[in-house]
């Protein structure tokens, strides 16, 4: 069976042609240069000048189908805040790929000519470092521009076309660790946040998910709680994070306090909820799936003994006494 063509590619600025009075854009050039079978658009919206991205790439998305150069595309909004901002360009666009079917039969290819620098830059660590697909590797090309001479489609090899970006395995995986946003534990202000968003926690909820950061930073890993109940090791540490950054709210510490004392055990369910409660917060702040993977609080194994932690890298959390 003869394999699926698909172009992947930003939507820029030179892409809107005939809308600003000017030959074809970069996107439209590619796919006259070789054929595919469909293509995906990616696009933010700008919030000033004109036209805007979302009339530029419903503009490419009726030539490509009106011309015949595909026979389905496909456009999809990234909404990203800063498209200079490599954190957020390189986040985004992997949990989107992430989403996409990958097999033998289906030949991606990133064309890497419209955009910022930056998109363009994450389009090659993309591929360089397997994110995209170990298996499965992504095409590179750029455009080569028509003034320059007959137009065509030039694959990127990063020791030719591009200059030196990553080579070696190691440095790959650095670069990527620099583009993830750090999480920031203010102790006395009792706040967390991710990057420039602030997760909205309850003072307990911040009590736990500080909890979870010390083992992170400690290199202690995930921890095992089994059974119906947690027990008072954890709720004491929990009252201390507690106090340490809520310290006018003693009332809410009461029924810590007492369990403390008594010796009693804190239920799973209530753990659970919490754990629960925190996670949500974090993907209703960050709407990026590959950020809350990382800086949630997961848990693996089977009901009644599972493991629970913080996965980010321990370089990507700050925790502010």
């Amino acid at each position: 069976m003869k394999s699926k063509k698909i172009l992947l590619s930003f939507i820029g600025s030179n892409d809107a042609g005939r809308l600003i009075g000017k030959n074809d854009g970069a996107v439209i050039t590619a796919m006259n240069n070789e054929p595919f079978d469909s293509a995906i658009l990616l696009w933010n919206e700008n919030k000033e000048g004109n036209p805007k991205f979302s009339a530029i790439v419903e503009y490419v998305k009726s030539e490509i189908i009106s011309r015949k150069l595909a026979k389905k595309v496909e456009v999809q909004e990234l909404k990203l805040t800063d498209v200079t901002d490599h954190n957020l360009i390189y986040t985004g666009l992997k949990a989107f790929t992430d989403t996409l079917p990958k097999s033998e039969k289906l030949l991606y290819t990133a064309a890497i000519s419209s955009g910022t620098p930056a998109m363009q830059v994450s389009w090659i660590l993309l591929a360089e470092s397997g994110d995209f697909s170990e298996q499965f590797p992504l095409r590179l090309i750029k455009v080569l521009d028509p003034k320059f001479g007959k137009t065509k489609n030039v694959e990127v090899k990063l020791e030719t076309s591009l200059p030196k970006i990553v080579r070696l395995k190691e440095e790959n995986e650095n670069l990527k660790k620099d583009l993830i946003p750090t999480a920031i534990l203010e102790i006395e202000k009792g706040k967390l946040l991710i990057g420039r968003d602030e997760i909205p926690l309850s003072p307990i909820e911040f009590a736990y998910y500080r909890y979870f950061s010390e083992r992170n930073k400690s290199g202690e890993g995930l921890e095992k709680f089994s059974g119906l109940y947690i027990p008072v090791k954890f709720i004491e540490k929990i009252y201390q994070f507690h106090e340490e950054s809520f310290p006018v709210l003693d009332i809410n510490r009461e029924e810590l306090r007492r369990m403390i004392k008594n010796g009693n055990e804190l239920s799973a369910s209530t753990f659970r909820g919490n754990i629960s409660k925190i996670n949500r917060k974090m993907r209703e702040s960050l709407d990026n799936e590959t950020l809350i993977e990382i800086f949630r609080i997961t848990s693996e194994g089977k009901r009644g003994a599972k493991f629970y932690g913080i996965n980010a890298p321990p370089e990507k959390v700050l925790i502010n006494e």
